[in-house]
């Protein structure tokens, strides 16, 4: 797999992980071998998409209510907002990077969500979309995924 100027973005609702492939080399005998790693070059945090509603709402005397439909019309918005968000940060990332490729990582609930939000630049570049929650997953182990 060709690795060359990639990039690798990682992300949920919470947080947002972007990285540089990097190439190494080293001599095994009489073969040269060829390794990458990650460079962590941008971590973003969502406060707003981690919130549970609870959280930011109570009732009049403190106490938190059943969820209503105002609530719950709150949620979608919240996930709405966030979600544009986290596709700007790529948009951004991408516009600034200029990547060959891009690979990225988003849950797979949202994931077809994003990718409608992302513009036809970062699109152009998109090689790699798994719908997984990949943000917890130690970093020499996120390339492997994308095999």
């Amino acid at each position: 797999m060709k690795l060359e100027n990639t990039l690798v973005i990682v992300a949920d609702f919470g947080e947002l992980k972007a990285y540089n492939v990097k190439q190494h080399e080293g001599v095994v005998g009489n073969d040269i071998k060829i390794s990458h790693s990650l460079e962590l070059i941008n971590d973003e945090n969502f406060i707003e998409g981690r919130k549970q509603i609870s959280e930011m709402l109570s009732d009049n005397s403190g106490q938190f209510g059943h969820d209503t439909l105002e609530e719950h019309n709150l949620k979608l918005e919240i996930k709405k907002r966030t979600l544009k968000e986290i596709a700007e940060d790529i948009e951004n990332i991408v516009k600034k990077i200029k990547p060959k490729q891009l690979f990225l990582a988003f849950p797979k609930e949202h994931n077809r969500e994003l990718t409608n939000e992302l513009g036809s630049q970062t699109k152009a570049v998109l090689t790699k979309n798994i719908a997984s929650n990949l943000v917890k997953t130690d970093k020499q182990k996120i390339l492997s995924h994308f095999e």
